[in-house]
């Protein structure tokens, strides 16, 4: 049962990641602003592509070898690739003028870089034991939580600061609202990550079938948040 319901999320989240990943390009090509594009390309890379290669051949193994070596670096490339994307998003929007927020940019995409490394040496060299094998196992998920984090502790405290606004009727309640959304989005993907970490602590370098459902709910719920943020229907 836990197997079917996590396919069941898992395919929802590819479903809702292609749909919200393309109408944001969409929109970036018509507003043509930075934020929606990099949320978009996050949605297609990370969420379309990554996180599927790599659910497909770390947790339900549909790949033989070596196939399913290259299926776990692409798939740690793409959600990689996701996180510069939102940690583009979060320093855009939230601080702009920070030379802290834009040093954090650079070294946490310096990172990313890294974690892709050690992805193809554990994945596709088959090392056992070494610095880019250590990277392998946890560079990504490291940083999904530190950009995550980031994000989560951005939008959240923006959405206080815009609540008061609206308290004394200088503010937009939608635009609170949006705020709320995004934070709450970034937190279930940030609850991913800890949910990666937490099983490797474990000894299990790979997400057990029976927690496809819990990871697959998480990022369904993060992106029905970010497209109700970026995409809110008139019913809404």
């Amino acid at each position: 049962m836990a197997e079917i319901l996590g396919l069941i999320g898992f395919g929802s989240f590819l479903v809702v990641s292609l749909a919200v990943g393309t109408r944001l390009l969409l929109l970036a090509r018509r507003t043509r602003k930075l934020p929606e594009l990099a949320m978009g390309l996050n949605f297609l890379v990370a969420g379309f592509i990554g996180y599927a290669l790599l659910v497909a051949a770390e947790s339900l193994h549909l790949f033989a070898e070596p196939l399913a070596g290259y299926g776990s670096f692409f798939g740690v490339t793409g959600i990689s690739l996701g996180g510069v994307f939102v940690c583009l998003f979060t320093q855009r929007v939230f601080h702009p003028h920070s030379r802290v927020a834009l040093a954090a940019l650079v070294l946490l995409s310096g990172w990313f870089v890294l974690a892709s490394y050690g992805a193809w040496v554990l994945n596709v060299e088959k090392e056992q034991q070494g610095f880019g094998v250590w990277l392998g196992r946890w560079g990504s998920n490291v940083g999904m939580f530190a950009v995550y984090g980031w994000s989560t502790s951005a939008s959240l405290r923006y959405y206080a600061r815009m609540r008061r606004r609206v308290r004394i009727g200088i503010g937009d309640p939608l635009v609170a609202n949006r705020f709320l959304l995004w934070g709450l989005g970034t937190l279930a993907t940030l609850l991913v990550a800890l949910l990666y970490i937490g099983t490797q602590l474990f000894g299990h370098y790979e997400l057990p079938a029976s927690l496809i459902g819990v990871s697959s709910t998480l990022v369904l719920a993060s992106a029905i948040a970010e497209w109700l943020a970026f995409l809110p229907p008139r019913s809404y």
